[in-house]
């Protein structure tokens, strides 16, 4: 197996870049007016280009732009990522990032965790609309010194719209092909020391058959709808200079239609329901100049609800998982230096039930403490975390993250890191009466990165050589028919983003080169594409908005049982209408070229779409 960070040939590829993006003359002072902050890579904002994790970040401006309207759809252009979904809108979704399954992947929601402990392990992000989403925060690699447990191939971090300046309302109303029809309103501002803002979203659709009939011709081919709520609200008070106290709660409730998967009949009827959200309580308080403490207590939770009883072999089952997190983080300031510090513990807990008597209830504490610094000296910039995570029953984990930047001119940017990361086992993989093993052990990574970034105004190219190694990797093993740690799995490649403007145009690219491979066997990680890339544009002319974006995704196996999955590219353009300042119409056509592939073998993707709708933003 391949152990090297990078081969030759891939080490080339950051020399040909910095060849194409010659260094402009322009002042470091203009061009941080022009980038964008971030937060999720060292638990404080900080300008874009100067985090050291590979890093990308989508505002409101861009989800408008690209008219998607889940998650899951939003991410797909973006370097690393790669979705797998079992038919249409709301079917069950996983996101793989750097090769790291979705359980590897930490998704967040206004710094609150999502965890699911029940068999799947997985968040459902299906129902993850974008109506409440103000901003998305992206960071690839191994940042479990920073968050924990699942931050093995990165970690999403959504931002719920907030109320700032003048109360302002917002409105937007979208119908189209497959029955589809979407709305949502909301308000927010501030008035006085009070800020506050309230969304709510829905969206309706017929679907198509999630199923592929040709290859399971005994499944149900009727059309799997799909209907979706969702809601947000926030508010803040500042009770004195320095010194706030605030609220956020969100959540999304999702009905689906399903199919059998390969073991249904023509009559069968499947129907689930999930219900996602997490609230918050926090205190953000300024000690001192320098001195800035945080206390937050949140909570996630997912309900999920599977309805098989309409079938031939009847069947219902529903799980309850939940999260409950106290949070204590105080950053200081040292000059040009950051200490950051702070103590968590978290609760998690599973009910499940089926009809079968069948049951599993348990609780797990986790008690962590970390610590980080980062800061620069003239052309050297450090990042230094380390974090010691303690869960009930398992042994204590410590990871680690070190990173290194060197400016070698105003434009151009070298890194390096190393880091270390852990993922839990969910309590349903240790515990469920049929596949639980109670002697799982949790899966550990290290991983290795060498980037070069280029940043001139608002243009960010950022190109990461990464290599990662997972050991004790969690999986179901269908010879003793539980969860077992059975293979070590790694990945290298390389990774590069672009966001900017070409001229008038926005750009927005990506591409991925890996090769995800289980190293007990030397076989190709299932439904891993060794080869990804992404190209949006935005083109304004007078009232007009132009947009466009090809998302690419090479061939993948599925599992040991299905040959290859076919590669494929998938067209989607965009179109808006300025009537006046505060409304605009929308366009789009998804799938332009009718394109016919599949990201899990056997489940059908949705064939060409037209929408048109009108979107009101109070000025």
């Amino acid at each position: 197996m391949k152990t090297c960070l990078c081969s030759p040939r891939l080490a080339v590829i950051p020399l040909a870049l910095a060849a194409a993006f010659p260094a402009a003359a322009q002042s470091e002072a203009q061009a941080a007016q022009l980038r964008e902050t971030v937060v999720t890579a060292n638990r404080s904002e900080q300008l874009l280009t100067d985090a050291l994790p590979h890093t990308t970040v989508i505002g409101r401006e861009g989800i408008e732009r690209s008219q998607a309207v889940d998650l899951a759809s939003l991410l797909a252009g973006e370097a690393g990522f790669q979705s797998v979904q079992n038919g249409g809108r709301g079917t069950a979704t996983s996101l793989f990032l750097r090769g790291s399954a979705a359980l590897g992947v930490l998704v967040m929601i206004d710094g609150v965790p999502l965890t699911k402990q029940d068999t799947t392990g997985t968040v459902s992000l299906e129902h993850i609309m974008l109506d409440q989403i103000e901003r998305v925060e992206i960071v690839r690699g191994n940042v479990s010194a920073i968050y924990g447990s699942g931050a093995v191939g990165g970690v999403i971090q959504l931002f719920t719209r907030k109320g700032q300046g003048k109360p302002a309302a917002y409105a937007q109303l979208e119908a189209g092909s497959f029955g589809t029809v979407r709305a949502a309103a909301g308000i927010g501002g501030q008035v006085g020391d009070t800020r506050f803002a309230l969304g709510v979203g829905g969206h309706r659709t017929t679907g198509i058959s999630a199923i592929d009939v040709t290859k399971y011709p005994y499944e149900n081919p009727d059309d799997d709808g799909y209907r979706n709520t969702n809601f947000n609200l926030t508010a803040s008070q500042l009770l004195a200079p320095g010194q706030t106290l605030g609220l956020r709660a969100q959540g999304a409730h999702g009905r689906f239609d399903a199919d059998g998967g390969g073991f249904g009949t023509a009559t069968d009827i499947y129907k689930g329901s999930s219900t996602l959200g997490t609230w918050s309580l926090y205190s953000h308080n300024q000690i001192n100049q320098d001195w800035r403490s945080e206390l937050t207590y949140s909570q996630g939770r997912e309900k999920s609800v599977y309805d098989a009883t309409l079938t031939a072999f009847p069947y219902d089952s529903q799980a309850v998982s939940r999260s409950r997190t106290l949070n204590w983080t105080n950053t200081v300031a040292l000059g040009t230096w950051q200490l950051t510090a702070g103590a968590e513990r978290q609760l998690q807990d599973i009910d499940t039930s089926d009809s079968t008597a069948t049951q599993l209830s348990n609780t797990r504490g986790v008690t962590s403490l970390f610590a980080g610094t980062s800061g620069a000296i003239g052309a050297h910039s450090l990042q230094l975390n380390v974090r010691n995570d303690a869960a009930s029953g398992l042994s204590a984990q410590t990871t680690g993250y070190a990173g290194y930047g060197y400016q070698f001119t105003p434009a151009w940017k070298l890194i390096a890191s190393v880091s270390s990361a852990f993922n839990l086992p969910p309590l349903g993989y240790l515990y469920d009466p049929f596949s639980g093993n109670p002697q799982l052990q949790p899966e550990t990574a290290r991983s290795g990165e060498l980037g070069l970034q280029w940043a001139q105004g608002a243009q960010v190219m950022r190109a990461t050589l990464f290599s990662t190694r997972t050991d004790n990797l969690m999986l179901y093993d269908f010879k003793t028919y539980r969860f077992s740690n059975v293979s070590q799995a790694s990945n290298q490649g390389l990774e590069v983003s672009f966001n900017g403007k070409v001229s008038v145009a926005d750009v927005r690219a990506s591409l991925t080169v890996q090769d995800p491979v289980d190293d007990t066997t030397g076989a190709w990680l299932a439904r891993r594409a060794r080869h990804m890339a992404s190209v949006g544009v935005s083109l304004p002319w007078g009232a007009w908005l132009f947009g466009a974006n090809v998302n690419y995704t090479g061939e993948r196996p599925d599992t040991a049982f299905n040959p290859l999955l076919a590669a494929y590219a998938v067209t989607n353009v965009t179109l808006r209408y300025a009537l006046s300042p505060e409304v605009a119409l929308t366009a789009r056509i998804d799938n332009l070229f009718d394109r016919s592939y599949q990201t899990a073998w056997g489940y059908n993707q949705p064939g060409i779409g037209a929408y048109a709708g009108i979107v009101w933003t109070q000025k």
